[in-house]
């Protein structure tokens, strides 16, 4: 009888402790900084000429990034109708707040690239567009307090590579 009285006081004792983990364990579950700066979807549209700039890059880098930022680089790649969304931690999810320096390129030729999506002026407009330390397109990346949808719509970028053929005597 003692015995059973032991093994009992010994039984809720076990399930008090295992009970007491399992609750310490699951406070710990959300608790503390995950180390990942919020994201808000950022969706825009490139054009090239009037053009949608189908398979460029776009990469936004933060102007004024802090010690969590500074490695961040949102990017996306342009879609058959001009579209973009940017990712930062997975396909989709957006970038962080903040002012950006926005620059946009296409692969080499010699890279993989959709047949029919290269334009001929690639150099051109890897020249003006993307300088990283001097960057000619710039957007924000900012919620509004009205802005229901979480998701930050940048205006179109146009695109233009014409004033590299104005004073070409060869046309």
């Amino acid at each position: 009888m003692l015995m059973d009285s032991n093994r009992r006081r010994a039984s809720r004792l076990m399930c008090r402790w295992v009970a007491l983990g399992l609750l310490a364990s699951g406070s710990f579950i959300g608790c503390g900084d995950s180390g990942r700066v919020p994201v808000y979807p950022v969706r825009g549209k490139v054009l090239l000429d009037g053009e949608p700039a189908v398979g460029a890059y776009i990469k936004f880098i933060a102007v004024n990034p802090n010690e969590k930022t500074k490695w961040m680089i949102p990017k996306g790649i342009v879609d058959g109708e001009g579209n973009y969304q940017l990712d930062t931690y997975a396909a989709g999810d957006g970038a962080p707040e903040g002012e950006y320096g926005v620059t946009i390129n296409w692969p080499t030729p010699e890279e993989d690239t959709e047949p029919g999506t290269f334009p001929e002026v690639w150099e051109e407009v890897r020249d003006k567009y993307a300088d990283r330390k001097n960057p000619q397109l710039h957007a924000v990346v900012r919620l509004s307090a009205d802005n229901e949808s979480g998701e930050v719509t940048i205006p179109a970028f146009e695109l233009s590579v014409d004033e590299y053929f104005e004073d070409d005597p060869d046309e």
